[in-house]
């Protein structure tokens, strides 16, 4: 009972925290296609990393399935591929949604970023 209140906590003051650029929009004039653009910006640099997630968990499924005799250990290894392929299959789509989304739009790539999701690097 203690663990559920502590939880309900961090959750509302994780959907707090994370409401507070929402507040930052408020004050500038704001319009259906800087929030987009905003979006895209930011899913740009987290679509690379939770592919490199979802491939490393998946990668860590076949390890696990392979170098175990156990049998129970081989169904964890199991629903680690199944789990990492359909990780992969969902952030893969989210990512054509986006592209979807963003030819509707029509804000195309008006900040020169690419379609493709690409390992953000420093530009010197």
């Amino acid at each position: 009972m203690i663990l559920q209140n502590r939880m309900k906590k961090i959750i509302a003051l994780g959907l707090f925290m994370g409401s507070l650029p929402v507040f930052a929009f408020a004050y500038q004039q704001t319009t259906v296609e800087t929030i987009i653009i905003t979006l895209i910006r930011y899913l740009n640099y987290i679509v690379p990393a939770l592919i490199t997630v979802a491939v490393i968990y998946f990668v860590w499924g076949i390890v696990t399935f392979i170098s175990s005799s156990d049998e129970e250990a081989k169904k964890g290894g199991r629903a680690k591929i199944i789990n990492g392929l359909i990780g992969l299959f969902v952030i893969v789509s989210f990512w054509g949604i986006i592209g979807i989304v963003k030819n509707t739009f029509g804000v195309g790539n008006v900040t020169g970023e690419s379609i493709v999701p690409l390992v953000p690097t420093m530009q010197q």
